[in-house]
């Protein structure tokens, strides 16, 4: 064999050249011809430490940003710890025109922030909690967001308190679900002696109160996360089992 194999050799699988004995020419040559000479080393440059140092900075970049926005939710990374506005758009309060700046100030700080989403993706993407809607509905429909309210008062900022409302229809049918992340006393309008209540029992132990009305019906719970569920049925026409379908509804977003 020539030198000057010998040379590219020793240079290409070694990575660099070297004088060598006889001897250890042929070993060498030997192991080569073999395949039993591990590959050149890697040298190491400025410039691959400096892309290095610039990713990490991009990283701790980015880091910083979803902490702040909600980012880590579209990583992989869960929900954000609140609301995150950067997903939603703040909807409009109409009839306030004819109040005095006074008592429309008076007015706004006694109602919860209002928003909207785009799309139900980013409504779900925007809540401090983990929210599945169901995805089997008892009619060809898909759900649009109604609404979501932050209900912190006095100034409406920590995000912590919200509500939020889905609506799917088909005619004059139609399915509401509303979450809500904190206690909530309210009063609820309709003849109750049109109603009976039962206690039922969905997925994995989870209670629940089911309400059946002459149009269809209403189910409540609460999730392990502490979040209280009400899922509404409203069918006109008795088209459907309205029980059949609101613990069925119910148990798709037991989680």
């Amino acid at each position: 064999m020539s030198n000057k194999r010998i040379y590219d050799a020793i240079h290409n699988h070694i990575g660099k050249g070297e004088v060598f004995s006889k001897e250890e020419e042929y070993e060498l040559l030997t192991k080569i011809e073999n395949h039993h000479v591990p590959p050149a080393k890697r040298k190491w440059f400025p410039e691959l430490v400096g892309l290095s140092l610039a990713g990490a900075a991009v990283l701790v970049m980015i880091g910083l940003i979803g902490s702040q926005t909600g980012l880590f939710s579209f990583l992989g990374g869960g929900q954000p710890d609140k609301l995150d506005t950067s997903l939603l758009k703040e909807s409009e309060i109409h009839g306030l025109e004819d109040m005095s700046e006074e008592r429309r100030e008076e007015f706004l700080t006694r109602q919860p922030k209002a928003y909207y989403a785009e799309s139900v993706d980013d409504a779900l993407n925007a809540l401090p909690f983990k929210l599945n809607l169901p995805e089997k509905l008892p009619f060809d429909s898909a759900f649009v967001v109604e609404g979501i309210n932050d209900w912190h008062y006095p100034s409406n900022t920590d995000g912590k308190d919200i509500s939020a409302t889905f609506r799917a229809a088909k005619g004059n049918e139609f399915i509401l679900i509303e979450a809500i992340d904190f206690e909530q006393e309210f009063v609820e309008s309709g003849n109750q002696s049109e109603t009976s209540v039962e206690e039922v029992e969905l997925k994995k132990g989870i209670q629940g109160n089911l309400e059946m009305m002459s149009s269809g019906g209403k189910i409540q719970f609460e999730n392990k996360k502490g979040i209280k569920i009400k899922i509404y049925l409203h069918d006109s026409e008795n088209i459907y089992n309205a029980r059949e379908v609101l613990m069925d509804l119910a148990n798709q977003m037991v989680d």
